[in-house]
Formats: structure tokens, sequence, C-alpha cells
């Protein structure tokens, strides 16, 4: 609940520099185009590895691998044709120089840019690399912290969740290898905004897309974070990582064609609070454990095969600002304004991927599962939650030619939630079939076109919809474009209503994007307007005598007038800047949202700027990598304007302004033939005394929402126990 956990920041390191030096065999060469133009910062790697290496100013590469015998060396680059060379490698270096031909400019419907930028089968996503991650002094080794750094993203630390371009958490779905995660962050404490459950390491590439996302994904009005998992490991390896709020221990085994991992993890921030002033009192430290592994195969050059799985338990007991003070007709020994909030919270996630490649054809299918308990105590008052979800996919990426590619898939998803809270009980099943269909077309050089439908059936609103989407790109220059989208969203209404028993329609929202974009030599600039139109949102017709009540927890009898007449719309600019080649090792980026949204849903009593949303925020990042001394530093500042809360009566009043100023230091070193990291974090490094909204109580009088601690400082250190010899050091 507290910022911890940030061990994996160790292993990321150790696995940037071991696997540049352990390799055997090096593969270097130079890359050109068809007129013998060197083609800098493009990107060279083997085939079905993580080996490779990106181009210098001159085209050149150079990288290491420990791959044997005949393999495919992949060269791409944006605006050309992917070349796939085979290459004998065997007991000497190898030097290889590769051609690549110039394509028609691909899609690039981009809707928020960070990290590297890179053609994938889903190209309106930005890219953001675990180091980009762990680099980030704002981010706390958090992925969800990261992506709060990046245009369209509201700074939220007191409540759970990605909150985008005027949505609230429940319109963000994770994914992970094309499967949704039902609960992606630890078990909620009211007030305390939770780390997500997954560990940026585990993952090669991260996309994030606030808008105008592929028909492939559902469910979810304003964005999609997809994660994706490594494929094969690149050596066997063996890691030990201690810190002030936990330890943990990973090893991955490497074999020929298929690679396992495993990482068993104890947390306990006792050590922490010792050192730290908190402004919540903790009944129960909390502890925590578990684990998680993986496996992955490939039997050959088509066929891949990914297992992951996790596990974890977690307990804590928290006094908090009790959020049913004023709900004196259902729960009338409620009335203290600080009660004790014990959790316990097991949580099990499975995921299964299986990817095979014919002459022009791409099948892919998945399965994924998912079990989440919580035994709550709310005081005196027991409750428990329980939900599962299981979800199966399959499609088909055809390549027809060079410009025109159709993908074609089904997804099948079954969840279900119930929830105990007293002598309440209540639950819901929900199975949802789905099918798209999308294309992306490329008539001519600078001109590409992606349309695309998807039809989904929900067996428990009894409803169907269709959603068609679509964006296209347009080049403007060698290193710049236009895109825009647009496209139709469905979404199940807020579990609160399920809950309850109420069965509305499916909520919607249309976007509209349009952005410019310019790359070149490791420079990013992009500028984007969107608007999004809120239909069918849930609203509570309430009487106007009935007071406003704010608590995200609240009580919904049923018999009420729900329905869907509720509505509302957010418009917006952002702003991205990224330089990485103004300094060898330097690399900095400036982020600037400005949002105008208002809601009228759930028990609003008029159309209003929801309390989730800052209509100005600013992120401005910079991190170094200091050669000599082996010290990386990074610091961050983050802005965002006061947020509007709405008293009894719906009078509003305004938080202040937020300020953060972060820094991050990282130490690589090594210890006889081992290799080691010590990290070291501050949050909130001016001790800043952010408010970050109110709590109003009946008769109107309100209390400030503070955060668990203003200022945190984190210290660990990690060593890998595989020994390195001197030369591969």
């Amino acid at each position: 609940m507290i910022r911890y956990n940030y061990v994996g920041i160790i292993f990321l390191f150790i696995t940037l520099l071991s696997g540049s030096i352990q390799a055997q065999i090096r593969v270097s060469g130079q890359l050109k185009d068809s007129k013998n133009h060197p083609i800098p910062y493009a990107s060279i790697s083997i085939e079905n590895t993580i080996d490779g290496a990106t181009t210098d100013s001159l085209g050149r590469f150079s990288f290491k691998t420990r791959e044997k015998g005949m393999r495919i060396l992949l060269g791409t680059y944006i605006g050309y044709e992917t070349k796939k060379d085979t290459i004998i490698i065997s007991g000497n270096n190898i030097v290889h120089n590769m051609l690549l031909n110039e394509k028609p400019i691909p899609i690039r419907e981009v809707v928020i840019t960070a990290g590297a930028f890179e053609a994938n089968d889903d190209q309106k996503t930005a890219i953001l690399k675990p180091l980009d991650i762990y680099t980030n002094a704002g981010a706390g080794g958090d992925i969800a912290g990261a992506i709060r750094t990046l245009p369209g993203t509201q700074a939220q630390t007191n409540q759970t969740g990605l909150f985008v371009r005027g949505g609230d958490a429940s319109e963000s779905d994770f994914i992970v290898d094309g499967m949704v995660v039902q609960n992606p962050f630890s078990s909620n404490v009211p007030g305390v905004s939770q780390r997500s459950r997954f560990m940026p390491f585990q993952f090669k590439g991260i996309s994030f897309s606030s808008g105008g996302y592929s028909v492939r994904y559902g469910q979810a009005l304003s964005s999609i974070l997809e994660l994706n998992t490594m494929d094969l490991a690149e050596k066997s390896t063996l890691n030990f990582s201690a810190g002030v709020t936990g330890v943990e221990l990973s090893e991955t085994v490497r074999w020929n064609k298929s690679s396992a991992e495993i990482t068993g993890h104890y947390d306990n921030i006792s050590p922490f609070l010792s050192l730290a002033k908190t402004n919540f009192r903790f009944f129960q430290v909390p502890v925590g454990g578990g684990f998680s592994a993986k496996y992955v195969l490939v039997s050959s050059d088509k066929d891949l095969l990914k297992i992951f799985l996790k596990y974890d338990i977690s307990s804590s007991g928290t006094n908090v600002q009790n959020p049913y003070s004023s709900d004196l007709v259902y729960f009338p020994s409620s009335a203290d304004s600080i009660i004790g909030f014990g959790l316990k919270n097991s949580n099990l996630y499975f995921n299964s991927t299986y990817r095979h490649s014919f002459d022009k054809l791409i099948f892919r299918t998945a399965i994924s599962g998912s079990t989440n308990k919580d035994d709550i105590n709310w005081g005196y008052i027991p409750g428990n939650n329980y939900d599962w979800r299981v979800q199966w996919r399959g499609e088909i990426l055809y390549n027809l030619n060079d410009r025109l590619n159709l993908s074609v898939g089904s997804e099948l998803q079954r969840y279900h939630f119930n929830q105990i809270f007293s002598v309440l009980s209540s639950g819901f099943n929900e199975f949802i079939a789905a099918g798209y269909a999308e294309m992306e077309w490329k008539p001519f050089s600078g001109l590409a076109i992606k349309p695309g439908i998807r039809y989904e059936h929900s067996t428990l609103l009894h409803k169907d919809n269709a959603a068609p989407r679509l964006a296209m790109a347009i080049g403007t220059g060698n290193y710049s474009q236009i895109s825009i989208a647009t496209g139709l969203f469905y979404e199940d209404p807020d579990k609160k209503y399920l809950f309850s028993g109420y069965r509305p329609d499916f909520q919607n929202a249309v976007h509209y994007i349009a952005n410019y974009q310019w790359m070149k030599s490791d420079r990013t600039f992009r500028i984007e307007t969107y608007y999004k139109l809120y239909n069918q949102l849930v609203f509570e017709n309430l009487d106007n005598s009935v007071k406003y009540d704010a608590n995200p927890y609240r009580f919904i009898p049923f018999g009420e007038n729900i329905d869907n007449s509720g509505s509302g719309y957010a418009r917006g600019v952002e702003v991205f800047w990224r330089d990485k080649a103004l300094i060898h090792n330097f690399d900095y980026w400036i982020s600037y949202s400005y949002i105008d949204s208002k809601r009228l849903y759930q028990n609003f009593r008029s159309s209003v700027t929801p309390s989730f949303v800052a209509n100005n925020n600013l992120n401005v990042l910079v991190k170094y990598f200091i050669d000599p001394l082996q010290i990386n530093v990074g610091a961050s500042y983050t802005y965002a304007s006061g947020r509007p809360f709405y008293n009894p009566d719906f009078n509003v009043k305004t938080s202040p302004d937020y300020h953060d100023v972060s820094f991050n230091m990282s130490y690589l070193t090594t210890i006889g033939k081992y290799f080691g990291v010590a990290y070291m974090s501050i949050d909130n490094l001016l001790n800043t005394k952010n408010i970050y909204g109110y709590q109003f109580s009946p008769d109107g009088t309100s209390h400030a929402i503070v955060p668990a601690l203003y200022r945190s400082i984190y210290v660990g250190f990690t060593i890998s126990l595989t020994q390195f010899t001197k030369e591969e050091l």
C-alpha cells in the first residue's frame, strides 16, 4: 500500500548489462538503404530471441549472442521493409551487412508516446521499455506509476487505477499477452493508491493507448495498457534482492529451445515504518509474499508457447477515514470518523499463449484465468469479496501482400463477482462473447487506412453492440506524419450497480483524435487533440432532497430510478517532447495535458467536472548515466492543478495544486565475480504537504484527504549469484 517492492530494478540492470557482456560470439555489420546510405538507429536482432542492438549514426551494429547454428537476422526500421537474412553462427565472430528497402509509411495512429517507437501489429500505441520505468524517478518501479507521467493521465495518489482523459479507473483495462487482467492492482485500501501487481522486468515492452485502440479489445471506454511477456530467457541466472521492505530470490534456467523462470518474494514493511513518519496508523503491519513462474518453448522458428503463473498473498490493518461515517441509516454504529480497515488478500493469475506462423498467416490463441479473495473488516463489520475470470482468445493475421493485411478473431469471457458486507450479500455472473475483424491497407506510400469492427454480446445485460473504428495516417515528410482516429467503445455498467441488481444497457463513448508527430535522431515531438463523447452513462434519478454522497463504497438500494440517461464529454490538448540525443547517456521528457471534462452520471446532481479530473497536468523527467562511476541518477517533477470536490449540497470545493519532486539513484558494482546494484529513491523530496481532496460530514464540514506519508525513502541492494568470468565482466 505504501510504495515498496522495488527489488525488480536490480534484476533489470543485471539483465541489461550481463546480456551485453556474457555472450560468446559477436555479430556485427552495417545497415544501409538501396541508395547506399547508412540507416541510423535501426533495430537488429536474432529472430525469436532478445539478442540484438541498435545501429549507431553510421548504421553500424554489434552485439554478442550464445545462439548457435542457422539463425534468422532481422533488420527493422520505420518506413522500411523488414529484412530477414539467414546467418550461420559458429565459433567465429560474424560480420554481416544488411540492405533495407523503403516501404509505404506504416500506419502510426499514435495517441500517447514514450520510450522506443516500434511498428507492431497494433501500431496505435507507444512502447515503454522496462528501463524507462525503472529509471523514472516518479514511478517507484511501478508500471502504473510510469504511465501516469505520460500525457492524458491523472496524477492520482489517493485512488487506485489509471484515470485517463476524463475517465475513471473502471474505464481502463490491463492486458497481458492479449488477455484481460481482472485484478491488476493490489486490493484497495480507502484513500491509498495501490501499486500494480506486475514487475516491469517480466515484460519486453509495455504499450499504452489512451484512446482509439484496436478492435481486438473492448469493455474499456478510455484506455488499454498492454503488457507483453518476455520470450526465451537469454541465459541461466540466479539473483537475490533485499531492501527495507522485503527480499526476493529469482532463478532462470535456459535450455536450447526453452527456458523456465521462478521468483519468490517476502514483503514486510516494518523496517520501512521504523524510519518513516506516516499519516496513517497501522494496527497490523503490511506483510505479504508470493511467487511467479514462467515457461517458454520455441519448438521451431514457427512455434512459440508461453505459460505464466503468479500467486500472491498479503495482509494489513490500517486506520483510515471512515467512508460510512455519514451513512447512519444503514449503518448506525459507524459514526466514528476513524475506522480500522483490516484486509487479507489472495490472488492467482494464469496465462498461456501459443503462436504458429505459416507462410503468410499467423495463428494465435490464448487462455487465462484468475481468482481473487479479500477478507475485510470495516471496524466491527465483516466483509468479503470474491471474484474469478476465465478468458479464451483465438485470432488469425493474414498478410495478403506488403500493402494489405487482415486480422480476424474471437474471444469468450466468463467472470463472477460476489460481495458480502455485514448481513448483505450480492453477486453476479457475466459471459461476453465477441468477434472482430480489422484491415490495414496502404494504397500508396505515405497513406495508411485501418478500419475495423467489433461485435459483443452480454448474457448478463441481454444486450448486443457493434463498435466500428477507423484510423488513418498521412505522411507529411521524412520524419513527420498526421494521424486521425475515431471509433465507438462499449462497457458494462459499474459493478456497484450490478451488485445491487440493476441491469442497465451498455455505456458507450465515441472518440475523435487528431495527432501530429515528428521523430528524428532520438528526438520526438507530438501534439494531439481529442474529443470524447460519453453516452448512456448510468444515472441515479434521485429526489433533489437526497444529499449527495461521494463515498465510493456507498450502499445502493434496489428499487431506485436508475437508467442510462447520463452523459458527458472530455476534450483536451496534449504535448509530448523527448530528447535522448542532446547529451550522451542523458535522456529527458516533458509531457503536458490540458483537459476540460464534465459529466452527469451516477449520483451527480448536475453536469460537473468529476473530482478525479485536474485540468492541467505537467510531468518533467530527467535521467543520466555516468559511465566512469557506473551510476544512474534521475529526477522528476509532477504538477497537477487543483481538483473539484462536492459537499452534500453538491457545492464545489477545490483542492490545492499538487507538486512532487522525486529523485532516484542506482550504483552498479562487482563483488568478486558477482554483479550487484545498490538502489535508492526519494519520493516527494521537498516534503510538500499535498492534499488530495476533502471528505464531507453530513453537516457539510470537511476534512482534508492526505497521503499515507508525505515523503518516503527506499534503499535496497541486489546481487547476481550467477558467476561471471573476468573477461565477461
